[in-house]
């Protein structure tokens, strides 16, 4: 699919920051007693492309001077009155004033202690009655240029992007970690390539590398490993690679002190060879099926970790979890369940979550979301409508032993970093918020779920020295929510406002929301219908005047896929993913020339195929 071209606005500077109806006071000295001025909502606000037009009271033009004046860069910020979750697990802080010099965060303490003096020029944002805490980390996200916005009114600060085309990263890397591209932080992982695959090192300036570094042996570990350090901020693997070479690779990377993340298929084996996050669950339910008829059904089982492979859950043997988490919590293993992406259309808060969805994507301001990923998202909540209710009980059996896992895994000091796959039929931003839903429906409290979006999600990259916790020292990425998410972990959809590298963001919507680096080519996920590919025509010839009826070959043939005789849909027989019978009536064969005919499936994904001409010949 392809997006507009465009650049996105300017984030940084002035009052033009400030989403309308906010208050924010000036400290005008050093001393925090001097001149207080608010912000009220102006009257009037106008959109022109990448500017806004304001338009103030007298008063109102002094506040906007004075800002103006008090910092060339973001002003310092004072928040002050809010109840601080911190994110380290602690109690949480009441009153609690919160000073952020440039974007750092200097100092905290309560408003019953003595207050320092403030710098000048300190903005005071009042947030009485309101809850403070880290900006959020999704740490399981394939970016795509529409999804700065959802990141960001969401309170997702920062996230890490596991699979695009490096060039890609790396350029979208410094825009969105500079300001100059509006969104969260971008942190990406790397792969390797094993053996002869086409993605090896000595492609790895095309656009469309994905890997930077290739290993024929073990012994190339080393090599492949200093490739990757400095270029990429984690190494990610898959699920093909075992043995000798994911423990080669896991040995250097850790003595460079970069993670390993991976796909699993056995979650053991993985932890056993050094991994230190495992994506998804696939790897962890296999590995607790152990009786015969459980590795039976496997073995009928088409397994890809990372696909809706909800039914082979419900053979895990709940006697062998403990064993398998001790192993875990022994070799410092992570977790990413990634719950919404694989569960949410047949559990119990389905239509919750796809009510939210539907609200959200018919935002008229979201509209350059493309509809793609609209049909995909929202397609995920209906998966399960025809299937059987034997069936049903089935996959929600597995799901609750995935719950009782999680559940004994946190309760045995287990980690969990939240991921939710986004571009992969769930909506950004909104589906991090689901996802902690899930865990505390499993088990967790609230504090647990909140930690695996930000303190233990800093950790697994090594970032938790500059991210993931609201401490002194710390980079100012948090969020102000309306209700205490502590009450109900629903109450961090509240976002009232977000503060990313020590500014107050604009957390609204623009239908002309824009990204300098659009991706280009089909997508490949797995969940849009594949693009029909036309192979040959029998008969080629066909008389006029008379119904015909031709066999048509190729590749990704749906049983909802039309074949076009020009612009006239036939009727079309679904024989196969490689054959289609079609039959042509007297009306379409009722003029003699060369007709173009193509095979069209629906979106997502779909399109229609290349065109083969059918001659309707003379009688």
């Amino acid at each position: 699919m392809n997006y507009r071209q465009v650049h996105s606005p300017p984030r940084r500077g002035g009052v033009a920051r400030q989403p309308a109806g906010w208050r924010v006071g000036v400290v005008s000295s050093a001393k925090s007693s001097g001149l207080n001025i608010s912000l009220k909502r102006p009257p009037r606000l106008r959109r022109f492309g990448r500017f806004a037009t304001f338009y103030y009271c007298p008063l109102q033009v002094l506040a906007i001077l004075l800002l103006f004046c008090s910092s060339a860069h973001a002003a310092n910020l004072l928040i002050q009155g809010a109840t601080l979750i911190d994110g380290t697990g602690k109690a949480p802080i009441p009153d609690a004033r919160i000073l952020i010099e440039g974007n750092v965060i200097r100092r905290i303490w309560n408003g019953a202690e003595p207050a320092p003096t403030l710098p000048p020029g300190t903005q005071v944002v009042d947030a009485r009655g309101k809850f403070v805490i880290p900006g959020l980390i999704d740490s399981h996200v394939h970016y795509r240029p529409y999804m700065g916005e959802m990141f960001l009114a969401h309170g997702v600060t920062t996230i890490y992007d596991l699979g695009n085309p490096l060039a890609w990263q790396t350029a979208v890397k410094k825009g969105l970690n500079s300001g100059n591209i509006r969104g969260p932080r971008f942190y990406f992982c790397s792969g390797i390539t094993i053996g002869n695959e086409p993605d090896g090192a000595a492609a790895a300036g095309a656009l469309a590398s994905r890997n930077l570094a290739a290993m024929k042996s073990p012994a190339d570990a080393k090599q492949a490993i200093a490739a990757l350090k400095g270029k990429t901020d984690c190494v990610k693997l898959t699920e093909d690679v075992k043995g000798d070479f994911f423990t080669a690779i896991a040995r250097e990377a850790h003595a460079a002190g970069m993670t390993v993340i991976s796909h699993s298929l056995n979650a053991i084996d993985s932890a056993t060879w050094g991994i230190d996050g495992m994506e998804h669950m696939t790897g962890v339910g296999i590995s607790a099926i152990r009786k015969a008829d459980g590795r039976k059904a496997l073995e009928g089982m088409t397994i890809e970790a990372g696909h809706k492979n909800s039914l082979l859950y419900q053979w895990m043997e709940p006697a062998v979890f403990d064993e398998m988490i001790q192993y875990f919590v022994k070799h410092n293993v992570y977790l990413n369940p990634t719950l919404d992406f694989e569960w949410k259309g047949i559990i119990n808060r389905s239509a919750q979550f796809e009510l939210d969805d539907t609200r959200l994507l018919n935002n008229p301001l979201l509209q350059y979301m493309p509809l793609d990923e609209r049909l995909v998202t929202l397609g995920q909540y209906h998966w399960a409508d025809q299937r059987s209710a034997a069936d049903r009980e089935q996959f929600l059996k597995g799901y609750r032993n995935v719950q009782d896992f999680l559940r004994r895994f946190i309760k045995a000091g287990g980690k969990i970093y939240s991921g939710t796959d986004s571009a992969a039929a769930n909506t950004p931003g909104l589906a991090l918020h689901h996802e902690m839903q899930l865990y505390v429906d499993a088990g967790l409290s609230p504090m647990e779920a909140l930690m695996s979006s930000t303190k233990w999600g800093a950790e697994i990259l090594h970032l938790d020295k500059q991210l993931g916790t609201v401490e002194p020292g710390k980079l100012a990425d948090l969020v102000i929510l309306r209700s205490n998410p502590l009450d109900d972990i629903g109450n961090t959809k509240a976002v009232d406002r977000v503060i990313r590298d020590g500014e107050i963001v604009d957390i609204t919507y623009h239908s002309d929301y824009t990204f300098p680096f659009p991706l280009y080519g089909p997508e490949s996920k797995h969940l849009y219908n594949p693009s029909p590919r036309l192979r040959a025509i029998v008969p080629a010839v066909v008389t006029r005047g008379k119904t015909a009826t031709l066999r048509v070959t190729g590749q990704g043939f749906l049983p909802n896929s039309v074949v076009f005789f020009g612009e006239s849909p036939t009727q079309t027989k679904w024989v196969s993913a490689r054959e289609l019978s079609v039959t042509l009536t007297l009306e379409q064969t009722a003029n003699v020339g060369t007709v173009l005919v193509t095979v069209q499936s629906p979106k997502p994904g779909g399109g229609a195929s290349e065109a083969v001409p059918v001659i309707v010949d003379y009688p």
